[in-house]
């Protein structure tokens, strides 16, 4: 009867941590599924910047948007290193920023100023860079 029973305990566990590991594996395949997104869309608003097309713009702009959920979950930590403390809050205020920045962008679309557009660009851009940079150690 203890061998039954320790078989089980056994087969159990190793059920639980394989479906953790698939979870975990699921998980940072969206995350990841979601960066190129964000770089799909960040490609996507300098085709409608240099275009002169809002549409393309705002609708690169609401793809990021779309994203940026993702990051400011704690599902994020998956993708993070494990040795910079730093890491989650980082990524935290990065989302934060690309989220200030892509609404003033769509405001500044709405209202004709391109030039103020684009500087959002490149704002947007220096999170995206500046992420990359400290987090993932480029």
């Amino acid at each position: 009867m203890k061998k039954v029973l320790r078989a089980l305990a056994t087969g159990t566990l190793l059920v639980g941590s394989l479906y953790a590991g698939v979870q975990e594996k699921d998980t940072r395949t969206e995350l990841m599924k979601d960066m190129r997104i964000m770089l799909e869309a960040m490609e996507q608003i300098q085709r409608g910047g240099l275009t002169s097309s809002s549409d393309e713009m705002k609708a690169g702009v609401t793809k990021l948007q779309g994203t940026l959920s993702s990051l400011e979950s704690e599902e994020v930590k998956i993708i993070l290193p494990k040795d910079q403390v730093y890491a989650y809050k980082f990524a935290q205020k990065t989302a934060s920023m690309l989220r200030l920045y892509s609404d003033d962008m769509i405001l500044s679309i709405e209202t004709g100023r391109m030039d103020d557009a684009l500087d959002d660009y490149t704002q947007l851009l220096k999170q995206c860079t500046s992420c990359h940079i400290r987090i993932r150690n480029w």
